[in-house]
């Protein structure tokens, strides 16, 4: 079916008849009608994942884990459900169905694989700074970033054809719902608010896929749908090759307020994390590769603010009056045009650089290959910090 085909009112029409949504297993409809009624109980959500082996020790591996532990060991169903609550254990076991409903591989342009090491990164950025925060329920934040781009799954499955070629943009996100938007009418993000409510998600969650872009300021955007936006953007940094460190850091800092020591203890929160989550949820997830292209990003952007320092220093050769010689007013716009391009070019971007190096410096074997990538990278940023600060000194002398 070509592009002109689609529209929005048919693909919604197709998704309320269920003939664009994969098919589900008996136990996945009953879980989703579960979800629906606020007043099924602990028993009742117990019940229907003993029926499921593979999902009852996913369940307990899950209350087990690093997100959950805390006390004795949990051994049964009852326990996990009590530990992780009736609402999450109801959402968390329906996403793990999900992911048991559609491919785990490559399957023609499409790579679910992709997608689902996406969402954990999202689902743990988000609960970690829920935690560091103090903002909201972490539980709900985790569920809330797993299922984010949940429309996404049903669009793929539903429009694009496996045999037929096709150049997705997966990055940035903006530009991905923009692409769907031209090509099928209707966005991944329409979607899953679509398939959210029709699953009596919580309002809070479905909140979550409404576009963030028509907030002015973060403080108009309610906390959990800021988590969810920052979480995004943060495991894309984390996920995708294009994503630059400058570029994301300086949108979490200035748009979204998030300090950049706290960026750096989420990045490696996540990496410590995620395999222990990975196994839970039978996703392929390898944290020493993503560790290694967070770091590959890191030393391109310190080649490129090398090169940018080269830059600041030419206008220095013109030989600025000094701080003594000069008269009030004089060469105060070039004094400080200098001084701001250096903070902002350099400083700011070097600091980002730096700090993730020494936090990711922590957690990794400093006598492994990743550990002498690191400490090259501890020393080049050493040097340039000592480069910004004699321009600085130069340019006040």
């Amino acid at each position: 079916m070509g592009p002109l085909s689609w529209d929005k009112e048919k693909i919604i029409s197709g998704l309320e008849s269920g003939k664009f949504l994969p098919s589900f297993s008996p136990l996945t409809m009953r879980l989703i009608e579960l979800a629906a009624d606020d007043n099924s109980s602990l028993k009742d959500i117990a019940a229907l994942i003993e029926k499921d082996p593979s999902l009852t020790i996913r369940i307990l591996r899950l209350a087990n884990s690093v997100f959950f532990r805390y006390g004795n060991p949990t051994k049964t169903v009852r326990q996990a459900v009590v530990r992780i609550g009736v609402r999450h254990t109801r959402l968390l076991a329906l996403s793990l169905l999900l992911k048991d409903t559609f491919p785990m591989k490559k399957v023609g342009a499409v790579d679910y694989r992709r997608f689902w090491r996406l969402c954990l990164y999202q689902g743990l950025i988000a609960q970690s700074l829920a935690q560091r925060l103090e903002i909201g329920d972490a539980e709900e934040a985790f569920t809330a970033g797993l299922t984010l781009e949940i429309g996404l799954l049903v669009l793929l499955h539903a429009f694009v054809d496996p045999n037929e070629p096709v150049e997705i943009p997966w990055y940035p996100l903006s530009g991905l719902l923009e692409w769907e938007k031209q090509k099928y009418g209707v966005d991944h993000r329409e979607i899953g608010e679509f398939i959210l409510t029709r699953w009596k998600f919580p309002a809070s969650l479905i909140l979550c896929q409404k576009p963030t872009t028509t907030a002015r300021t973060i403080d108009e955007l309610v906390p959990l749908v800021r988590l969810c936006a920052t979480a995004s953007r943060l495991s894309a940094f984390i996920c995708e090759p294009e994503a630059s460190l400058p570029e994301v850091f300086e949108t979490l800092e200035f748009r979204f307020r998030v300090p950049k020591p706290l960026i750096h203890e989420i990045v490696a929160t996540a990496l410590r994390k995620v395999e222990d989550l990975s196994r839970t949820f039978e996703v392929e997830v390898h944290s020493e590769r993503d560790t290694e292209l967070i770091m590959k990003k890191a030393r391109a952007a310190l080649a490129q603010l090398s090169g940018k320092l080269f830059e600041q220093r030419s206008p220095l050769d013109t030989k600025l009056p000094s701080a003594a010689s000069r008269r009030p007013g004089d060469s105060t716009d070039a004094v400080r045009y200098t001084l701001e391009a250096v903070e902002h070019e350099i400083g700011n971007p070097l600091t980002a650089v730096g700090g993730l190096a020494r936090m990711l410096a922590k957690t990794i074997d400093p006598t492994s290959e990743q550990g002498g990538h690191i400490r090259a990278m501890l020393s080049e940023t050493e040097r340039l910090e000592r480069a910004v600060k004699q321009i600085g000194q130069t340019i006040m002398r």
